[in-house]
């Protein structure tokens, strides 16, 4: 089974500002066909000069989440969650949007976010991401790899939004037949360069490591507990001392821990 945990905090620069975290994260399993345990973790970046980009990364989660709930109960498969299928969710967020954006009296891109996702059964894995922050797997222990590089948009220190009408265009996704992942981060921006190794363009195994040993002996009693330590190791003076924004991490894992395993 998988067991999981997500952390959101706000960044010194948005400390400093009186702004609120803008970032938001959501992690849960649904039942797939047969019963099979479908993972999902999925993270959102608000950008930081859009006012209500935090609804929109709330938003953006949970209409993802209620589209693969649906596309499961519907007796679909992971496999099946194609680009068309992301496509058409994407649709749908952005009509979301603009109502919300008709009722408040202002633009679409007030709710400005970037979008990362990872959905994971036994023996299939679909990917998407618009925008920059990562997803990193493993296959076997120890050994990490991303998905796909940070996004960067037209011009330096800019990114893609999945409210943008180029969104279905940026829009990354990647579907995995026959491969069994058992373990999963996705992390925005505000940790990319913590968590990936520029120079060599790898993920940094020893920032995911000592996350996973631990996560691979937690109790589901213990959840609460992880998250907060998770939460109070992202708001730590050593982690601020290298990026002032907003920083979510969300860990899933279904290994055994190293003496348990056979």
């Amino acid at each position: 089974m998988w067991r999981y945990s997500k952390a959101s905090v706000r960044g010194t620069s948005h400390a400093k500002t009186d702004k609120p975290c803008q970032d938001r994260a959501l992690c849960r399993t649904f039942d797939g066909p047969g019963g099979a345990e479908v993972l999902l973790a999925a993270a959102s970046d608000g950008a930081g000069s859009a006012s209500r980009s935090e609804e929109g990364a709330e938003l953006a989660c949970s209409m993802f989440a209620d589209a693969v709930d649906r596309h499961l109960k519907s007796g679909g498969r992971v496999e099946e969650l194609t680009r068309e299928f992301c496509e058409t969710w994407l649709g749908r967020f952005q009509r979301a949007v603009r109502r919300r954006a008709a009722q408040a009296g202002c633009r679409s891109r007030e709710y400005a976010c970037t979008f990362l996702a990872a959905v994971v059964c036994k023996d299939a894995a679909v990917f998407v991401q618009i925008g920059d922050g990562a997803i990193v797997l493993s296959e076997k222990e120890d050994d990490y790899m991303w998905e796909f590089w940070p996004q960067q948009g037209e011009y330096e220190n800019t990114t893609y939004f999945a409210t943008q009408s180029s969104a279905k265009k940026a829009m990354q996704h990647s579907l995995h037949a026959g491969r069994t992942y058992g373990e999963v981060a996705v992390f925005t921006d505000g940790l990319q360069r913590l968590a990936l190794h520029y120079q060599t363009k790898t993920a940094y195994g020893p920032f995911f490591r000592p996350f996973f040993s631990v996560l691979r002996r937690l109790e589901t009693a213990e959840n609460d507990r992880y998250d907060d330590s998770l939460r109070k190791f992202l708001d730590s003076e050593r982690v601020n001392e290298r990026t002032d924004d907003d920083k979510t991490l969300v860990l899933a894992t279904r290994m055994m821990p190293r003496e348990d395993a056979s």
